[in-house]
């Protein structure tokens, strides 16, 4: 009886191809780099890319029960993005490098690489390439030019707002119920385009003064969620100074 052949290596997977950032099996220039499998280059290469302008890789995993792989960037803007790629998902060019990151791993983690991504994600962070989420920090210092200071609440609110909006974000519907007690936000996009989100009081912490700014609205009182929505509407609001 002809027994049945074993595989004694796993298939090494095509990589997704990107115009401008064609996959690179380059050594790995950092501590350990040496020791992965070459199939993992290029995740090092495209995580390169995303420091090189401003963007920070925050997770890269695979699910094996669910066949299913997550690349959460933080963008320059501080918008949070999670690209997800699943098993029974209609396969798509990738547009950009974190939807290329999560094509590539999915097609590792399907191919029998999940366990090794481990060792890639440690050394990725060893490296600063990448960063875990962490919350916002809570900044409680009087307000410049505020004559008569908010409370302690209200300023913790602003002092995240003016974070947002120094990075060209622009701040409406504060604390409203259209925003779900949150706020919606038009943040500057690449090559110049706006994108409109809302983000409500009870999303997800992800990390950023977004986030922070969204929970903490929802829980402020009516009165507080006013004079936030007052100061970020003007001088005309009545406020010393608006932010």
């Amino acid at each position: 009886m002809k027994l049945p052949r074993v595989l004694s290596q796993r298939p090494t997977p095509r990589m997704p191809l990107l115009a401008g950032f064609e996959p690179r099996f380059d050594p790995i220039p950092a501590p350990h780099g040496a020791g992965l499998d070459q199939v993992f280059r290029p995740l090092y290469w495209w995580a390169q890319d995303l420091r090189a302008r401003g963007d920070i890789l925050q997770d890269l995993r695979f699910d094996a029960p669910q066949m299913t792989a997550t690349v959460t960037v933080r963008l320059a803007s501080s918008r949070v993005i999670t690209v997800v790629r699943g098993h029974d998902d209609k396969p798509r060019l990738p547009h950009d490098v974190p939807t290329l990151l999560a094509e590539a791993v999915w097609r590792l983690g399907a191919l029998g690489w999940a366990c090794d991504l481990v060792a890639v994600v440690d050394l990725l962070r060893g490296c600063g390439l990448l960063t875990p989420a962490r919350p916002a920090r809570r900044c409680t210092d009087l307000l410049p030019g505020w004559v008569q200071q908010p409370d302690r609440s209200v300023r913790v609110a602003l002092w995240w707002a003016l974070a947002l909006r120094e990075r060209g974000w622009q701040l409406s519907a504060c604390g409203d119920a259209v925003a779900g007690h949150g706020f919606i936000a038009e943040i500057p996009g690449i090559d110049g385009d706006q994108v409109l989100a809302i983000y409500p009081g009870d999303m997800a912490d992800d990390g950023t003064e977004a986030s922070a700014l969204a929970n903490h609205l929802a829980r402020l009182t009516s009165g507080q969620r006013q004079l936030v929505a007052a100061a970020l509407t003007g001088p005309d609001a009545g406020q010393d100074q608006a932010i």
